[in-house]
């Protein structure tokens, strides 16, 4: 006795058939929970670059000549150019984006963003903001 499939039963058992094989061809690299890395790299997915290094800026502006000393606790928190009230002082966000979200949503107001710091210019003059600015600026692109 043999059984005759009709030409829409036999199309719905071949796209069974292959669902079923596309199935098992997922990627053997599953993320560690909550992250978007996966288990076996260190490696970021992605196109993002976390930029949280201050020491260039830190030593480009001791080059040009202004006092600078780094504030915080973490490489990421700032540098402050002079005293305050009237020196400029610079926090740092994880990247362009988060420093352009910042300052959008009213986080950072009366800052220049730059790459991905915040530059809060206080009273400082034209001259030394474009020292600061010039520091600043290394490596942004776009």
């Amino acid at each position: 006795m043999s059984i005759r499939l009709t030409s829409s039963a036999r199309a719905i058992a071949l796209v069974g058939l292959a669902s079923a094989a596309l199935a098992g061809c997922g990627g053997g690299i599953k993320p560690v929970a909550g992250s978007d890395v996966p288990a076996s790299s260190s490696k970021p997915l992605g196109r993002g670059v976390v930029d949280q290094a201050r020491e260039p800026y830190y030593k480009c502006i001791r080059a040009a000549g202004l006092p600078v000393v780094k504030v915080g606790r973490t490489p990421a928190e700032g540098l402050q150019v002079g005293a305050l009230p009237a020196g400029p002082t610079i926090a740092f966000a994880p990247s362009p984006g988060s420093a352009e979200g910042e300052q959008m949503t009213g986080q950072a107001q009366g800052a220049e963003v730059i790459g991905a710091a915040l530059l809060y210019v206080h009273q400082a003059p034209d001259a030394e903001l474009a020292k600061i600015e010039d520091c600043l600026d290394q490596g942004v692109t776009g």
